[in-house]
Order: structure tokens, then C-alpha cells, then sequence
């Protein structure tokens, strides 16, 4: 995991690029942010993102489960250094997803169909 997250840390001007200057079919920008609190970490997702002034802002896409004072749809802001992931979807296939790509190829087969099923983009090769 810390091997896709210096992956998405290294490629993080990409995403920018195809942030400011989205091309037909590139939608659902995202970033994954680690929340520290005391010694707990969670990495949550980032919906509806901006990057603003050197920062990515944008709101908790997923219920926090470690971390308190957080609530679902709550808008925050990342520098580009400190995310965990970033992802995009270019006409139906993932684009950066560096850690949802570790957790798809631990899947089962069965598991990687169900994934499959439920997501809106196909993971693919990078």
C-alpha cells in the first residue's frame, strides 16, 4: 500500500492537469486523504474536488468509522503532498486509483466480479 501511495504522490500533476482541464468523458474527480487522530488513521475519500490555492478541497465522500468530528458530506482540504490516492474516471475506466487497485487485485475472482458489477468504471490496466 505505501508503494501506491508514493505512486499517486508522484503522479498527483496529472490529476491536476485533468482536474483544471477535464476532457470529454473525464468525471468523478477524487482524492483520498489520511485523517490522523491520536493514533488512529483513516484514508477517506474526497468527492466534488477543486484545487485552490496549492490545495485540493472537497467533501467526505464516505462515512468516517475512526476518526470523530467528521461527517459525511463535510468539506475539507488537502495539500497535494499529503494525499493517500487520487482517481478519476476517463470514459468508464479508473485513471490513478493506485489503492483501489492494491485492494482489486487481493479480491477473489467471485469478489472481482461483484466489484465489478457495482462499480461505474472498469479498473483496467494503468
Amino acid at each position: 500500500m505505501q508503494i501506491a501511495v508514493k505512486e499517486a504522490r508522484k503522479t498527483v500533476e496529472k490529476f491536476i492537469t485533468a482536474l483544471e482541464h477535464p476532457g470529454p468523458g473525464q468525471q468523478d474527480f477524487e482524492v483520498k486523504k489520511p485523517f490522523i487522530q491520536g493514533n488512529q488513521v483513516e484514508h477517506i475519500w474526497l468527492s466534488d474536488v477543486r484545487y485552490t490555492g496549492n490545495r485540493f478541497e472537497g467533501r467526505i465522500d464516505n462515512q468516517p468509522r475512526k476518526i470523530g468530528g467528521l461527517k459525511l458530506g463535510q468539506i475539507v482540504s488537502v495539500k497535494p503532498k499529503e494525499i493517500s490516492d487520487w482517481l478519476y474516471v476517463d470514459n468508464g475506466k479508473l485513471v490513478g486509483g493506485y489503492t483501489v487497485r492494491v485492494h482489486y487485485n487481493e479480491l477473489s475472482p467471485q469478489q472481482k466480479q461483484e466489484f465489478d458489477r457495482k462499480a461505474d468504471f472498469k479498473v483496467g490496466k494503468q
